[in-house]
């Protein structure tokens, strides 16, 4: 006699139904088809759910970041996260049935009108699209560049006439040495 989904075979060869753990709790291993009478109920893993009696598993936690959706509502071990709307510049697609899509997807140019999240969007890239034009950009860098040319070269004269004091300094210091010492003699 071969044992179901829900069983494993007991000590007297008799199929048995596998332990029932309730919601937030999950079996230690399968259990089904003659195998694991002895597994027990753990708590589900993280970001794992499960929300009704019985002997299969826990399951994953939707995650509303991927879908690109607004998450109301955090996962625990007996319930499953809530997402709310698309988040901003994203709608979910209307199938032809009048169901929507879980996943929303961009706004682009092609969404259709009738989509009322995309609709401001679309009418701020309309309006953001400065750009700066080819010759200031040209005149900004070359005014740059000068810049910067001329302070180097303002660096380099001030290194050059810091280095001449210096220097004029330790011979003027010699000097005094020599004439000092010179004296005492």
């Amino acid at each position: 006699m071969d044992c179901q989904e829900n069983e494993y075979r007991g000590q007297w060869g008799r199929c048995v139904t596998c332990q029932q753990c309730g919601p937030g709790q999950e079996l230690s291993k399968d259990c089904g088809y003659g195998e694991g009478g002895d597994a027990h109920c753990i708590v589900c893993p993280p970001r794992k759910y499960k929300s009704t009696w019985g002997h299969h598993r826990c399951q994953t936690c939707i995650t509303c970041a991927v879908i690109n959706r607004v998450q109301k509502a955090n996962c625990t071990n007996t319930s499953n996260a809530i997402c709310g709307d698309c988040l901003p510049r994203f709608y979910r697609k209307t199938r032809i049935g009048g169901l929507q899509d879980q996943e929303c997807i961009p706004c682009t140019k092609q969404t259709p009108s009738s989509e009322v999240q995309c609709t401001f969007q679309l009418s701020l890239v309309k309006v953001d699209a400065h750009t700066v034009p080819p010759r200031e950009a040209t005149l900004v860098a070359l005014v740059g560049s000068l810049l910067v040319v001329f302070a180097l070269a303002f660096l380099g004269l001030f290194f050059l006439y810091c280095k001449q004091i210096f220097n004029r300094h330790c011979q003027c210091s010699k000097y005094i040495y020599l004439i000092f010492h010179m004296n005492q003699e």
